[in-house]
């Protein structure tokens, strides 16, 4: 009986050791870094400050990479995914991190069955009409709400809510403090840093760069070291995705866009198809 449980023991270990090393993918934004509050001058190429907030986003998501790799995760793959992919460079990502970038952007978000074990969202911001949130919108500053099964939700739970469908978690985010409220009431589980609040109507107070790497470095560490005890947000089927529209010029109401699918995915195609 001794040998039987002690073969067992071992079939256990090969069987968990199969699963590898954690692949996490960072998914990266501009609006929720630290130090980042102003649309004219801190978000587009050719801005006054734009490239300081590059410098600082990659600051910011090189330490979630060094958090990671020190929790032993295998693969670190970051999705360069502000203003149509083109904010992050090669040569400045960490060396042992990959970098997707390109437009258009697919249905699936770069995701297909357990090809990640987990997703962290780096300079993520709130969703569109979000309380205390710092530059929040969802998509483009021209929507005003977007719907999954009528449940609110900005970019961070379209891209969770795709994940999911694929089985793959979101186990961190940084960025404002309403993004991780935002974050927290989808995934309690993920670890969030604040790097910035709001302070006025345009402003925002945020904590030094150096402390912000080093909650996000630590964050990440925590979440990629718990990585196998999170669960997938899952969209239950059918799917209805809403996009309502502010108006424009001379409108009285915005447009309001729906498309439907047998998962969530589906309704995602069925959205792109008509862009």
């Amino acid at each position: 009986m001794g040998r039987i449980m002690a073969g067992v023991l071992v079939l256990a270990t090969l069987c968990a050791g199969q699963q590898g090393p954690p692949r996490i993918l960072i998914v990266t934004d501009l609006e929720g870094v630290g130090g980042v509050n102003d649309a004219d001058e801190q978000l587009l190429p050719g801005q006054r400050r734009y490239m300081e907030s590059r410098k600082i986003l990659t600051g910011e998501v090189n330490a979630a990479v060094e958090g990671a790799l020190v929790a032993g995760a295998g693969e670190i793959v970051i999705w360069d995914g502000h203003d149509g992919s083109r904010t992050l460079s090669v040569d400045e990502i960490h060396p042992k991190a990959k970098l997707i970038q390109g437009k258009p952007t697919p249905a699936t978000y770069y995701f297909s069955e357990r090809l990640y074990d987990g997703v962290m969202f780096v300079g993520q911001h709130a969703m569109a009409g979000a309380k205390n949130a710092v530059l929040a919108h969802s998509q483009s500053f021209t929507v005003k709400r977007i719907t999954l099964n009528g449940r609110d939700v900005g970019e961070l739970g379209q891209v969770a809510a795709i994940a999911g469908h694929f089985d793959i978690p979101v186990i961190m985010l940084s960025g404002d403090e309403a993004a991780c409220a935002e974050m927290s009431a989808l995934q309690p589980k993920a670890a969030t840093v604040a790097v910035k609040r709001l302070a006025g109507k345009m402003s925002s107070v945020s904590i030094s760069h150096e402390e912000a790497k080093l909650r996000i470095r630590e964050a990440a560490r925590t979440a990629v070291t718990h990585v196998r005890e999170f669960a997938p947000w899952k969209v239950p089927a059918p799917v209805e995705l809403v996009f309502e529209y502010k108006p424009r010029e001379g409108e009285q109401a915005g447009r309001v866009l729906t498309f439907r699918g047998a998962t969530v995915l589906e309704a995602y195609e069925a959205w792109l198809g008509k862009l």
